[in-house]
Order: structure tokens, then sequence, then C-alpha cells
């Protein structure tokens, strides 16, 4: 499993906010690490990225990103999902968080160029 299960989704306007079941056995957490599993932040950016493409209609393979890990995300945490569309900016906001702290954000510029 590769994409976590979406519990439930609310859209109001530019915004997505979703619930996200991470269990144990999902493929993200395979050697990262050995007795201490924790989602690595580069599934957690492609996470935003499959989603915010998903909800706004996005180009995933157009965009580029920045973000800040403040928390680790463990096995069977229950993580909130919001996404924030901003159209003239040109880049959706993302925010996780665990328990109502937040665990990491950033934003997804879009129309990025190499």
């Amino acid at each position: 499993m590769i994409l976590p299960a979406v519990r439930d989704l609310t859209r109001n306007g530019n915004a997505v906010r979703m619930n996200l079941a991470i269990p144990a056995d999902l493929d993200a957490f395979q050697g990262h690490f050995p007795g201490e599993p924790i989602l690595p932040g580069v599934v957690q950016v492609d996470w935003a990225v499959r989603f915010a493409a998903e909800h706004f209609a996005i180009a995933p393979a157009a965009c580029d990103f920045q973000v800040k890990f403040r928390q680790v995300v463990r096995p069977d945490h229950d993580l909130a999902l919001t996404l924030t569309l901003d159209d003239q900016r040109r880049h959706v906001a993302f925010e996780y968080r665990v328990a109502g702290d937040i665990v990491s954000s950033g934003k997804i510029r879009l129309d990025a160029r190499p």
C-alpha cells in the first residue's frame, strides 16, 4: 500500500481537509527505521503532491516544493492533511497534524521551471 486510506474528506472552496489512516503495515515504514518506524518526509511530500493533483487538477510533474518537518509520524497515528490552493500565488500550502499538533508543513509551487 503506497497511499494511505482517506477516512473522511471535507472541501471548502480552495481548501481540502482529509483524515488519513496510517497503518503499521504501510509500505513506507519498511526499513525506515527498523524497530523505530517513522513516516519518511519524502512520503509526506509525495502524498501532498498526489492529493493536490487529484483535488485541484494540477500536474504533479510541474511543481517544486518547500517543507518544514517538526515532529515524526509513527505507525497508527491519526494524520490530518489540509491542502489550500492559492491560485494567484500559484502554490498549494499543505499541513499535516497529529492530535492537533503540526508535524510538517510546506508549499507546492506550481508550474516550477527547472
